[in-house]
């Protein structure tokens, strides 16, 4: 039911594949635009969309019985299903892993997450008895899984952890689709004092030894990255190998008001209360989304302008349009060999430019773990 090729693989670590699932076909690496089942905008009823990530959570909490997914969402492309994990415990409600494989094998994504708890950076004693739960939910899922592709997750704040996690996935299958939890806080900069203290390196490294560790421990595996999709950050991500991360940026950042640009993080066209106001008029003028396209520099304004009512759906489009065309940007520099210079040019300006000359050192990737 799945293959994954990788077909280009530059000196960074930043690969290039093919992901074909029940017929469809995807290239890599690739960005899953998460949705809201039920809250629209639906972004491919305004453009191609080829991948979307939603959660079963939401279907079992609002008693939604989807015999498909797709057709339910009317998309044609792939659709990986979240288990809900970090709703369920943020919700302290009670659902089992036999309830998430029946609400897989009824609604049929493409990919389905196993039930796992993702960590809580700020409890330390939670992290043992977290990962053990998400280990046991794993064995039963894969164990009574059948035709759904399952993919289990990787969880850790220390290399010795991730090494310890990726060996118990090990004795459990050997995955063709392998994923990586609990970063968002990092990348957040929540809690890092304590993570940095146990790790002794810096944030981003962190994350990097993370990647890599899991890398190398599962090398034929596709490698998905859990919440790590901002218009910026994704890119940091691929350059690392990478094959695909999620996103649900596009929505939240418009429903603040914000719209997002190659380059540059969060702008408003009538800032207030400090946000930044949007100086980079070139971008948005070239910018070929469904909101903006045909459309002059003043009215794309007021068609995004967060000081005016019922935009929200604009900007929402807008961002997610955005976020599809650098993923596939990504792409086109790394067919072409020019990833670094891709990568240069997208975060000079954003509190990732420091790190650019520590990516593109090759020692990096080097180095024993």
């Amino acid at each position: 039911m799945m293959k994954f090729r990788v077909i280009k693989e530059n000196p960074m670590g930043a690969r290039l594949g093919i992901l074909k699932i029940n017929g469809k076909k995807a290239e890599t690496p690739l960005l899953w635009l998460s949705c809201s089942i039920r809250n629209k905008p639906y972004p491919w009823k305004y453009f191609e969309v080829n991948a979307v990530m939603v959660n079963a959570y939401e279907l079992i909490k609002k008693g939604i019985l989807v015999e498909s997914i797709h057709k339910f969402l009317g998309i044609n492309g792939l659709i990986m299903m979240d288990s809900g994990g970090f709703q369920i415990l943020r919700r302290k409600v009670r659902i089992s892993p036999s309830e998430i494989i029946r609400v897989y094998k009824k609604a049929k994504p493409d990919i389905g997450v196993v039930l796992d708890y993702p960590l809580d950076p700020s409890d330390l004693s939670s992290w043992a008895k977290r990962w053990r739960k998400t280990l046991i939910n794993t064995k039963f899922m894969l164990d009574n899984s059948y035709d759904v592709v399952l993919m289990p997750v990787i969880h850790g704040y220390t290399i010795d952890d991730i090494r310890k996690a990726c060996k118990e996935i090990k004795d459990i299958t050997d995955p063709k689709i392998i994923g990586i939890g609990s970063m968002v806080p990092i990348v957040r900069q929540m809690y890092t004092s304590k993570l940095l203290e146990l790790n002794n390196v810096t944030t981003f490294k962190l994350i990097v030894e993370t990647i890599l560790t899991v890398r190398r421990e599962f090398s034929d595996a596709f490698l998905h990255v859990f919440g790590i999709g901002s218009v910026t950050t994704m890119h940091l991500m691929f350059s690392l190998g990478v094959d695909s991360v999620d996103s649900m940026s596009w929505r939240i950042k418009a429903a603040y008001g914000a719209i997002q640009l190659p380059r540059v993080n969060d702008r408003f066209i009538s800032p207030k209360d400090g946000r930044k106001p949007l100086k980079e008029i070139d971008l948005l003028s070239k910018c070929k989304c469904p909101i903006c396209n045909g459309k002059s520099l003043e009215d794309r304004k007021i068609a995004l302008d967060n000081s005016r009512p019922n935009t929200f759906y604009n900007r929402a489009i807008h961002n997610a349009y955005v976020l599809k065309q650098e993923e596939f940007m990504f792409r086109k520099f790394l067919t072409e060999g020019k990833v670094i210079e891709f990568i240069r040019s997208r975060l000079q300006g954003t509190r990732y430019h420091s790190l650019i000359n520590w990516l593109t050192n090759k020692k990096l990737f080097d180095y024993d773990l």
